[in-house]
């Protein structure tokens, strides 16, 4: 099922190589093969796209991003979100660089060549639609973190030319839906399993309804979202059954929710993902954190909030929750690895002020798998972009929002529901927009959580100063009883960090000072 990732992996052709470390817009190197010898065969085609896959996102992005939020947070300078969760990201703190355009070379010059090559033209066509998916796919994340930014659709040459303004956000925006629009008419109507790690119709369709809610589309969002859905009706998707299985590497290949994932392969083209996730006694760095406010989010069992129902127990306040809690995030007190899991006491590995211990005292879950040590940072799981799950939510948030409060609203979100073993909507107390809307957002917090879409949702819904400013807390103190796992808590709870919203920014990232160095036209983004 990673077969596109095998010919990138072991015969890399120069003309990729070649656009490592470049800074934004620079032309095309000098140093890779040469137009008179590469770019004349299928096998060339062949190489050339398995070249256009390789790092076209990654796990730590989809991971990280949701440190930068109220969903969790990175103890980590150096991974580089920290600063933007904090507030105190500038254009030279902020080490990641999405504005830099390798990627679009690389799109661009695929795009430019591969026309010229003899094959079947059916193939031809297809894969052009995918280095055309790929290019679209960079632009979405361009525009969500940056607003303008310079649309570039043919390859440079003159490192004058390169010296561009940034493109009206709008216009770029139209560009990303145009191409996904036409794509999918192009891309096979399959899942990830039965393409072969090659972007598909569906995932075509799927992104474009998620750029179509952001923009506020929403009928459009409602329509995209929709053709996917009926491409689940028809089998080519399903919500996998065990939404802690979901995530696990062993299941893949029955894992037919997911519509657009990075793949991995172990020693040839491997993440470190484990290495950052697992706890400290399972040999990981706890690089990722999950905050107090995440915990809260999730239902009971019963459907109703923390503050609303009757189940709830501050002093158990893990018992009778949405399964998705257990299944997302590793507590104290929990069963893991044969252990009980302890944060709170000094003589714990787990610790939370021990080295590469979590600093909330709250582990992820979601994705961990305890491997050997040699497999820490050789991991072969695959990263979902996209799955079933968001595209119904996207189309039952779509809805709500257009005023279409229909039974196909609540179906959407009772599959979601129901696949985590949680109640179907009340549909007396979700009756109106308002409630409906808070339902939705909440059901995308936890069903969603560490899949990175948090920030982005934070933005749309501009709820920056709610979500991103104050005191951040983690888990409350206590003892436990090792045998049992008991936990007494205290009134005490892990201040994490401070936070501060910085609303003038309007939720933009700062372009990076060596892409402003590189190029004068390009002016920082507003705050910075």
């Amino acid at each position: 099922m990673k077969r596109i990732y095998k010919i990138v992996c072991t015969t890399l052709s120069v003309w990729m190589l070649a656009s490592c470390g470049q800074k934004f817009l620079e032309v095309s190197p000098t140093d890779r093969l040469s137009d008179m010898t590469f770019w004349k065969t299928e096998k060339d085609a062949d190489m050339a796209l398995a070249g256009i896959y390789n790092r076209w996102e990654e796990h730590w992005n989809i991971l990280w991003w949701d440190l930068m939020t109220d969903n969790g947070f990175s103890q980590y300078a150096w991974d580089n979100v920290q600063a933007l969760g904090n507030g105190q990201a500038n254009a030279s703190n902020f080490g990641r660089d999405y504005f830099n355009y390798n990627l679009i070379r690389k799109y661009n010059q695929f795009l430019e060549k591969v026309p010229q090559i003899e094959m079947d033209a059916k193939k031809k066509e297809r894969i052009l639609a995918e280095a055309r998916f790929l290019r679209a796919y960079d632009y979405f994340r361009k525009v969500q973190f940056y607003g303008d930014v310079p649309l570039v659709t043919e390859v440079i040459q003159n490192p004058e030319d390169a010296k561009m303004e940034r493109s009206p956000r709008a216009e770029v925006v139209n560009f990303i839906l145009t191409e996904l629009e036409e794509v999918a008419k192009v891309l096979p109507v399959q899942n990830m399993r039965q393409s072969n790690g090659h972007v598909t119709s569906g995932a075509a369709l799927a992104l474009k309804a998620r750029l179509e809610l952001y923009e506020g589309k929403y009928p459009d969002a409602m329509a995209d979202a929709k053709k996917v859905i009926d491409m689940a009706k028809s089998g080519v998707y399903q919500l996998y059954p065990d939404y802690a299985g979901l995530f696990q590497v062993e299941n893949e290949s029955s894992n037919t929710e997911s519509i657009l994932e990075v793949q991995y392969i172990k020693d040839t083209y491997a993440n470190n993902l484990w290495q950052h996730i697992l706890p400290s006694k399972e040999g990981g760095w706890s690089s990722i954190s999950a905050v107090q406010s995440i915990v809260d989010a999730y239902e009971m069992k019963d459907g109703k909030t923390i503050t609303e129902s009757t189940l709830y127990n501050a002093d158990k306040p893990f018992e009778n929750r949405d399964p998705r809690l257990d299944m997302t995030i590793l507590y104290s007190g929990a069963r893991y690895n044969g252990r009980v899991y302890n944060t709170l006491e000094l003589s714990s590995p787990d610790f939370y002020q021990s080295a590469s211990a979590p600093k909330s005292g709250y582990n992820v879950l979601k994705y961990s798998k305890v491997v050997p040590e040699a497999a820490l940072q050789n991991g072969d799981a695959n990263i979902m972009v996209i799955r079933l799950a968001e595209v119904l939510l996207t189309f039952a948030e779509a809805a709500i929002e257009a005023g279409q409060s229909t039974p196909e609203v609540y179906d959407a979100i009772d599959m979601v529901r129901l696949r985590a073993k949680m109640p179907a909507v009340d549909r007396t107390v979700y009756s109106t927009q308002a409630k409906l809307r808070e339902l939705v957002r909440r059901e995308r917090r936890v069903e969603l959580a560490f899949e990175g879409l948090r920030y982005w949702d934070i933005k749309r819904w501009d709820i920056g100063n709610q979500a991103l400013n104050g005191p951040v807390y983690g888990s409350r103190l206590g003892t436990m009883d090792s045998q049992t796992g008991v936990v007494t808590w205290s009134n005490a709870r892990i201040k994490v960090e401070d936070r501060v919203f910085q609303a003038g920014r309007n939720y933009l990232l700062p372009i990076p000072q060596a892409e402003l160095d590189a190029n004068p036209n390009i002016k920082q983004n507003v705050g910075y």
